[in-house]
């Protein structure tokens, strides 16, 4: 989408969704599984989580994480209803749809899907009503440098010329102290690479980002690849500051990984880090960088791909803001040398409009309405129906 009325955009939208929660009305969960739970856990940051709904008997009579279960008769009954979130997978929303709308609730009015009240109106919700700036994701890429050779990279990192050096540790605390200057919240943020256990003072990134933003993070992460240890100083920060290291599986093309997950999980179990390791990657999205080339569409068609796409991937770096991390890893790594005028300048924000600008900007919003690596991408809908194995290793 392109910007019409920077800071403005979202203003007729924000009225009415403050209308439907005008006086504080707070919001339930219905649905206390973990999709309910992440729910609960961004809605707790602003005293607005109003309890949990749920139709299992079971979670009704134990409770969940400490917190009592309604049933959907309960929470019609109580005298002050709130807003209900509807948090279930997508196979079981069209029953709790019903069963909400057949007791007279209106969807916008009543109750939001998750979907939509996760990527739109929390988002909207957190600026016009509460006055704070919040990011879904972003990251800091530390290094391009990588232990695999993927062929289908989403970075591009094999195509990585040596003369492409990795983030300074002045630029690492740059990109930091740029992006949480502006930003209150962030759902996640995450250390990645590259390979980021490549980056020898990683524990030190880890304990600045800690000391100084831990308390903006709801969820801070490293994602890795699995193939390297972390040392004992990285892990003793990551266990101080809740750190999770998120391990990309590709054990199925990969067959030579299984031992070191094995090796990897053991250590980090000893320590008590945290970490979740993913099942084995089959298939990958195919974007296209490698002979995608829509130099000649039109700037509408361009817009229209850009809109399609919606990718969470943000990436600070230093003091620009990058809508997506990929589209700007792949044009520094395979030479293309475009985008770059689609970022924020985070140092050069207006003091009063950047918190409405920097929403914008997340839910799409730019001066082209959409990015230059748009033209080398298959873009979000048409690289999901292109797959391709995973991580396939160039030279194996």
């Amino acid at each position: 989408m392109q910007w019409r009325h920077p800071g403005h955009e979202f203003d007729g939208e924000a009225k009415r969704i403050l209308q439907v929660f005008d006086n504080g009305r707070k919001i339930y969960v219905f649905g206390a599984g973990i999709l309910g739970r992440d729910i609960r856990q961004r809605l707790e940051l602003f005293g607005c989580f109003g309890g949990y709904v749920d139709n299992d008997k079971g979670k009704q009579k134990n409770g969940v994480d400490g917190e009592r279960v309604m049933s959907f008769v309960e929470y019609m009954a109580l005298s002050e209803k709130g807003i209900l979130v509807l948090a279930a997978d997508l196979k079981n929303i069209p029953a709790i749809r019903s069963q909400v709308t057949g007791a007279g609730l209106i969807e916008t009015e009543d109750y939001y899907l998750w979907i939509d009240f996760t990527k739109r109106i929390y988002p909207i919700l957190i600026t016009y009503f509460y006055d704070k700036s919040y990011v879904e994701l972003a990251q800091i890429s530390l290094t391009e440098k990588c232990t695999l050779k993927c062929r289908k990279c989403a970075h591009a990192c094999p195509y990585a010329e040596d003369s492409i050096e990795e983030l300074s540790m002045e630029d690492v605390y740059d990109s930091a102290d740029s992006f949480f200057k502006r930003v209150d919240i962030v759902r996640e943020f995450v250390l990645i690479g590259g390979e980021p256990l490549l980056y020898k003072k990683l524990d030190e990134v880890v304990k600045y980002i800690g000391e100084r933003y831990r308390h903006k993070i709801i969820t801070f992460s490293i994602a890795t690849n699995g193939t390297i240890v972390p040392s004992e100083q990285l892990l003793e920060q990551c266990v101080k500051f809740r750190v999770i290291f998120k391990v990309s599986n590709y054990s199925a093309s990969v067959p030579r990984l299984v031992p070191k997950y094995e090796r990897l999980e053991q250590v980090l179990k000893r320590c008590g880090a945290d970490y979740e390791i993913g099942a084995a990657e089959m298939e990958w999205f195919d974007y296209g960088f490698d002979y995608v080339d829509q130099s000649d569409a039109s700037q509408s068609d361009m817009m229209k791909l850009f809109d399609s796409c919606k990718t969470n991937c943000r990436e600070v770096r230093r003091n620009r803001y990058y809508y997506c991390v990929m589209a700007r890893s792949v044009s520094e790594n395979m030479g293309f040398g475009v985008g770059n005028d689609d970022y924020l300048d985070l140092e050069k924000m207006s003091d009063q409009e950047y918190k409405k600008i920097l929403l914008e900007f997340n839910l799409g919003y730019s001066d082209k309405g959409y990015l230059d690596m748009c033209r080398h991408c298959n873009g979000g809908v048409l690289a999901k129906r292109k797959r391709l194995r995973a991580a396939e290793q160039l030279g194996e």
